[in-house]
C-alpha cells in the first residue's frame, strides 16, 4: 500500500500515530527556559504505550476517519454524482464532474483514497493492539465503528478496494461486497462492545453502528437483515461527526465541505441549479456574488455547514427509517413516509402505488434529506435508475469547454495502490 502508516507495525510496548499530536494541546511549562522546549507538539515514541494510551489512539483513528469523510469523500462524491458542480480549475477535479477519472488522478489518491485508507488502517491497528485488553471496550467499539464506516464509504465509492491486513501487511484486492461484509463484522463488534457500557458515548456508538450495519446490508441487497439491524434505533437519534476551527490545522480538524465553500480555502463546491430550484429548507445555499475558483461558474455556495466547526451527520434515526422503508418495499408504508418527507420540504403530497415511481420518489427525498452527507454515491449504485439528476453520458457537461460526460459509475482503484500493493496485480 502507498501509505507508510498502513504498513508500519505498531508494537505493544512502543508505538506512535503521527496524528495524535493534533488532538493534544501544546506542551508548555512556566519555569522552563524557552530554548529548552523541544518539539512541543511531537510525541516521543519511547514514551507511548498503546494500551495505556488506548483512548488517544482510538480517538485519533476516529479523527482520521472524520477527515476523510468531510474533506474528501463528501465533496468528491458530490461532484461525481452531480450533487454539486465542480467550480475548480484542477483537471483532476473536473474529471469527477465528467465521471471520467483516470486511475492516476492525483486528487483521488491525495484527497479521497489515502485519507480513507489511513482512517481504516489506524482503526484496524487499534483493534489489533487493544484486542483482549481489559477496560478497553469503549476504545475498541469506537475503533470498530470507525473502521466499519470507512469500509462502507470505500465500498460505495470505489469499484474495488483493499484494507490493512493483520500486522500492518498490505491486504488483498476486495470486491465491494467483501468490503461491505467486513464492515458488517466491524459494526457487529462495535455493537457488542458498546452494548456492554451505559454512558452516552457508548449509546451513540451502539446506535450509529446499528445504522451503519443496516446501510451496509442494504447496499449488499440483504433487505431483511438491513431492516432488522436498524429496528431498535430511535427516530430522533442522531450521531454527528464533530469538527474544530483550529486555524493551524483546518485541513485535518475542520469541516472539509466548508473548506470548498465560500469563506473556506478553495471556493469550488458549487450548488447546481437543480438543487437551488427545489426551494427546499433542507437544501441551504446562498449567492456569494462572485464566480467560483474556476472563474467560470457563478458561485452559489452551500450554507448547510456555515463554519469550519460545523458538525456533519453520519448516522441517524431518520436514515434508519429510510432503510426500513426501502428494505420493506410496502407501497402504503413507502407512500406515507414519502409524503411525510415531502411535507418537510414544503412539497405537496403525492398519490401513487407504482413501485418504480415510489422508489424514485424515495430516492429523491433521500437526495434532499442527506444532501452533502455522503449518501448519494451508494444510493445511485444501489438504485441506478431511480436517483434523480445524474448526468448521463454525452455532450452535456456544464462546462463544455472542459469536455463531455463519461459513463463511469464508480471510482477506479488508484494506480499508486495497485502499483505498491504486492497482493494486487
Amino acid at each position: 500500500m502507498p501509505i507508510k502508516t498502513i504498513n508500519r507495525r505498531v508494537r505493544r510496548s512502543v508505538g506512535t500515530l503521527a496524528v495524535v499530536a493534533a488532538l493534544l494541546p501544546s506542551l508548555t511549562a512556566c519555569n522552563i527556559n524557552f530554548f529548552d522546549v523541544r518539539n512541543p507538539d511531537v510525541i516521543d515514541a519511547a514514551t507511548v504505550d498503546p494500551v495505556s494510551d488506548g483512548e488517544i489512539f482510538s480517538r485519533s483513528a476516529f479523527t482520521s476517519f472524520a477527515r476523510a469523510f468531510g474533506l474528501g469523500y463528501i465533496v468528491y462524491t458530490a461532484w461525481f454524482t452531480n450533487e454539486a458542480w465542480v467550480g475548480d480549475t484542477f483537471p483532476t477535479r473536473n474529471e469527477y464532474g465528467r465521471r471520467l477519472i483516470d486511475d492516476r488522478n492525483t486528487s483521488t489518491t491525495a484527497d479521497v483514497w489515502n485519507p480513507l485508507m489511513q482512517g481504516i488502517s489506524q482503526a484496524e491497528q487499534v483493534l489489533e493492539i487493544l484486542g483482549g485488553e481489559e477496560g478497553q471496550e469503549l476504545n475498541l467499539a469506537r475503533a470498530a465503528m470507525s473502521s466499519g464506516f470507512g469500509l462502507v464509504l470505500e465500498a460505495e465509492a470505489f469499484c474495488e478496494g483493499t484494507m490493512r491486513g493483520p500486522g500492518g501487511e498490505p491486504g488483498p484486492l476486495m470486491t465491494s461486497n467483501e468490503l461491505l461484509q467486513t464492515a458488517v463484522d466491524r459494526f457487529d463488534q462495535a455493537i457488542q462492545l458498546a452494548g456492554a457500557a451505559s454512558d452516552a458515548e457508548a449509546t451513540g456508538i451502539l446506535n450509529a453502528s446499528r445504522v451503519g450495519k443496516g446501510r451496509a446490508l442494504l447496499q449488499m441487497g440483504d433487505k431483511s437483515g438491513a431492516a432488522a439491524a436498524v429496528g431498535s434505533v430511535a427516530t430522533d437519534f442522531e450521531f454527528d461527526v464533530p469538527y474544530v476551527d483550529d486555524a493551524g490545522n483546518r485541513t485535518r480538524l475542520g469541516n472539509g465541505v466548508y473548506f470548498y465553500s465560500a469563506g473556506g480555502s478553495r471556493e469550488s463546491l458549487v450548488v447546481p441549479p437543480h438543487y437551488r430550484e427545489m426551494n427546499d429548507p433542507r437544501v441551504e445555499f446562498w449567492d456569494s456574488g462572485r464566480n467560483a475558483q474556476d472563474g467560470v461558474l457563478r458561485y452559489w455556495s452551500q450554507s448547510k455547514y456555515p463554519t469550519w466547526a460545523s458538525p456533519i451527520r453520519l448516522a441517524s434515526g431518520l436514515e434508519a427509517r429510510y432503510i426500513e422503508v426501502e428494505a420493506g418495499g410496502n407501497p402504503a408504508t413507502m407512500l406515507a413516509f414519502i409524503n411525510e418527507r415531502r411535507t418537510a420540504g414544503n412539497q405537496d403530497p403525492i398519490d401513487t402505488t407504482d413501485p418504480a415511481g415510489l422508489l424514485a420518489e424515495l430516492m429523491a427525498q433521500r437526495s434532499r434529506d442527506f444532501w452533502l452527507e455522503g449518501h448519494r454515491m451508494g444510493d445511485w449504485r444501489r438504485n441506478p435508475n431511480s436517483v434523480p439528476n445524474i448526468l448521463q453520458p454525452g455532450d452535456n457537461y456544464y462546462k463544455p469547454e472542459v469536455g463531455t460526460v463519461s459513463n463511469q459509475t464508480c471510482m477506479p482503484l488508484p494506480f499508486a495502490e495497485r502499483n505498491a500493493n504486492p497482493n494486487i496485480s
